[in-house]
């Protein structure tokens, strides 16, 4: 039997780091507050660590293995559909779409967020609406990321969501 792939240790801790302050910034801490602020400092430092990681291993981690490509992800989600089989270790192309585009709007809103604390932007009030803005289709997003891996984990019958968790490594 396969054994299931399961993304590496750093992929999955800074994932894990994003996902859970993301949402505890987006949902539970007070707007602008010290920790909600810190939460954003630390999603913007995860994601650089999760890049500078993506370029130096040679794991399907590595950036290069998953360059966005709309024509590829189309042909990917046709091959899926047709034959409930995704192959990919890694993103797939579909995912690699996501990804990518999840983690500029993650900077984007970290580094917006950090900017209305500069005081050259203290009165800029398009920087917070930006801002929000950003963390909303952000969120958004996050919703669709999820809601995509749920739908291609009953499609191919691969628990992607698996492959983020820690798991013990098989003895076998």
């Amino acid at each position: 039997m396969n054994k299931p792939f399961v993304w590496d240790a750093l992929v999955r801790l800074t994932h894990w780091i994003v996902a859970a302050l993301f949402l505890a910034n987006y949902f539970i801490l007070p707007k602008g507050s010290e920790p909600h602020q810190w939460a954003g400092y630390i999603v913007i430092v995860a994601v650089i660590i999760r890049l500078i990681w993506g370029v130096i291993t040679h794991s399907p981690a590595r950036l290069s293995r998953f360059k966005p490509s709309p024509r590829k992800a189309i042909e990917h989600l046709k091959e899926v559909k047709a034959t409930h089989q995704d192959h990919h270790l890694g993103h797939n192309p579909a995912g690699a779409i996501m990804i990518w585009l999840m983690w500029a709007l993650l900077l984007a809103t970290g580094i917006t967020g950090w900017g209305t604390e500069w005081s050259v932007f203290h009165h800029a009030h398009w920087l917070k609406e930006t801002h929000e803005t950003l963390a909303s289709i952000t969120m958004t997003a996050v919703a669709i990321h999820v809601a995509a891996l749920i739908v291609m984990s009953k499609v191919t019958h691969r628990s992607y969501i698996r492959s983020m968790w820690i798991q013990k490594k098989s003895t076998q």
